[in-house]
């Protein structure tokens, strides 16, 4: 096996790699989003069930905690799909492909082990704390969350 031949088997087993790694963090992912809504749950049914009114708003904390854990999950994921996207940029390239088979190498960053690429950066916290695949579910929350606190207020009066 020539050193392209390397090349070209690293580049499919890095393909493969990009896949399961979003594929880990997709479950992840939807994972935190029940724990998160299970803890939350809890809180409420424990503060309405020990009728302690002051626990509703450690809900925020719990919120803003899960939040701020899936926006960062998240941006890692991101990370990686800009990754497959560069990949699959160059796979749908006919010049760089072209150029690639006749100089028998892959651009560097392209193969596997999967280091970085010098046009990728990791994309912001607030980028992923604003996605709506994020924000929409602990908008939600924040909401419901207030709207609970709100009727222990007013029972309490």
């Amino acid at each position: 096996m020539d050193r392209f031949e390397f090349q070209l088997a690293m580049l499919q087993k890095g393909a493969e790699e990009l896949e399961k790694k979003i594929a880990n963090f997709s479950t992840i992912l939807q994972q935190l989003k029940t724990a998160a809504i299970t803890i939350w749950v809890a809180l409420i049914g424990w503060a309405f069930a020990s009728k302690i009114d002051a626990l509703v708003p450690l809900g925020y904390i719990i919120i803003f905690g899960f939040w701020f854990l899936e926006a960062t999950y998240w941006k890692v994921q991101l990370y990686y799909m800009q990754r497959t996207h560069a990949l699959t940029e160059f796979l749908n390239n006919e010049s760089a492909l072209d150029e690639s088979f006749n100089s028998r190498s892959i651009p560097s960053g392209l193969v596997h082990p999967l280091g970085s690429l010098k046009t990728l950066k990791m994309p912001s916290l607030w980028r992923a704390l604003c996605a709506p695949s994020i924000y929409i579910f602990y908008t939600f929350l924040l909401a419901v969350n207030s709207i609970v606190w709100l009727i222990t207020f007013k029972t309490a009066l």
